[in-house]
């Protein structure tokens, strides 16, 4: 496995010669492979030599990330769904909520495609067994949102341990091994961060103003036992309903942001300002000069077209904020970075966080979107969260995730595709965020597959 360079991924922008791209297309990736083989002995640019390489390793993952036909994926919904049936399977096809790639003269579909239909589609729902009980995730999520905004800004301390290891089958003895696990970062909502313990082997734990925060591990193992890291953190979350009173009290704490412009910029090769993407803003916003109003506009748009969606691994696509703008659909890192893009090409200042959603009764992986307005400074959105509020008919909740934000996020990234502060040398699984941790050999790097990773919530207080 050759080892990784950060820059290469700015040759996403380059298109493919056509001949593997109608390989790839009719679904002969072999074809495609030897056709790239042949292209890299031809008189073209070191930079489409690398995108080419880049497409070969997009293959192996795409084969990977669409494992069943469409016979298997009848049977895996058998299973939680006894009378589904081809007709079934056609509909979803329609919709648009089974995504498949064409692979070997047939359709196969995405590896998790019963989670998008079960989260998406009322009647498969209902034909699983499955009932709308309120979770005790969501009635955290309920009485802490009542609290900010009763007392209109909170504070909560928050413990979490977070591991990860390598799966057994992918362990040999005497093993060296190099890992990153996130951390939260002491800026905006998150303070006071304490490393309370983690494993015991050499540890580089990166500053805690880092944009991409981090724990790194190394050691030689000759047992097949997790890197893990526990930690406390601060959330102080403030609630804005961008009221008059609200506005004059944000005026008087007002205090400029002397990096803010860095936030206008596109940033190769996901944040681009292409055509496509610039008629979209121009058609949401329309000829409204008010920041703030412009970016409601952008997030409404958002919440109420684009739906929720698992996604294949984001090294797989190319521009994802296009992606999401076309097929109108992706999950919440998706849906983040097309209000990001859209924001800066209408002249808003707008940014990545991310890390894990931390409520006592949930842990896992989310991505939102910071925005900044006089005078309020920097806000947040969380799109796939207001989306889903949409569809649920909470309209008081989708009004409240447009610049504010729940207290239940442990912030480990405040910026998009950044490098670690300890290098990796080979890819990371998501070259883009970094959520669930990373474990790669002095040989190779591990997908997500080799690799288990657990998000445990101790306490919060």
């Amino acid at each position: 496995m050759k080892e990784f360079d950060q820059n290469e991924l700015k040759t996403l922008e380059y298109g493919l010669p056509e001949e593997v791209l109608k390989y790839k297309m009719c679904g002969d990736f072999e074809g495609a492979r030897k056709s790239i083989s042949r292209w890299m002995d031809r008189p073209i640019t070191e930079g489409l030599k690398k995108r080419l390489s880049l497409e070969k390793e997009m293959l192996d993952l795409l084969e990977l990330e669409f494992p069943y036909t469409a016979e298997e994926t009848v049977k895996l919904f058998f299973e939680k769904v006894p009378d589904f049936t081809r007709e079934d399977l056609n509909r979803l096809d329609e919709e648009g909520l089974a995504e498949w790639i064409f692979l070997d003269g047939q359709k196969h579909y995405i590896h998790n495609i019963l989670r998008n239909v079960l989260g998406n589609d009322k009647e498969i729902r209902k034909r699983a067994g499955i009932t709308e009980e309120i979770s005790e995730e969501e009635q955290n999520l309920s009485a802490a949102i009542a609290e900010l905004k009763e007392k209109r800004g909170l504070k909560k301390r928050f413990r979490l341990r977070t591991s990860v290891a390598l799966r057994e089958e992918c362990f040999q003895k005497g093993m060296y091994l190099k890992a990153h696990l996130p951390l939260p970062a002491s800026l905006y909502q998150v303070s006071d961060v304490t490393v309370l313990n983690h494993s015991d082997c050499k540890v580089t734990i990166a500053p805690e103003d880092s944009l991409f925060r981090a724990i790194c591990f190394e050691d030689v193992l000759d047992k097949n036992i997790p890197f893990f890291v526990e930690y406390e953190y601060t959330v102080h979350s403030v609630y804005h309903d961008f009221s008059e009173a609200d506005r004059k009290q944000a005026e008087e704490g007002w205090k400029e942001d002397p990096d803010v412009g860095l936030y206008l910029e596109e940033q190769s090769p996901q944040i681009r300002f292409t055509l496509y993407l610039r008629d979209l803003a121009e058609a949401i916003v329309g000829g409204e000069q008010d920041p703030l109003k412009a970016a409601w506009r952008i997030y409404d748009y958002i919440t109420k077209h684009v739906k929720y969606s698992y996604m294949k691994e984001y090294f797989l696509i190319p521009q994802i904020p296009q992606y999401c703008a076309e097929n109108l659909r992706g999950d919440c890192g998706v849906q983040s970075l097309l209000f990001i893009t859209l924001c800066r090409i209408c002249g808003i200042p707008a940014k990545w966080q991310s890390g894990l959603y931390a409520n006592p009764g949930y842990v896992g992986p989310h991505d939102w979107a910071m925005f900044y307005v006089k005078p309020y400074g920097w806000l947040f959105a969380d799109p796939s969260f207001g989306g889903e509020a949409f569809s649920q008919g909470n309209e008081e909740r989708r009004r409240f995730y447009f610049g504010n934000l729940d207290p239940f996020r442990m912030v480990s990234n405040n910026a998009f595709a950044m490098p670690f502060d300890c290098p990796k040398k080979f890819r990371p699984i998501d070259p883009y965020d970094n959520q669930s941790g990373e474990i790669e050999s002095d040989q190779r790097g591990f997908s997500s597959r080799e690799i288990e990773s657990k998000k445990c919530m101790v306490i919060s207080c």
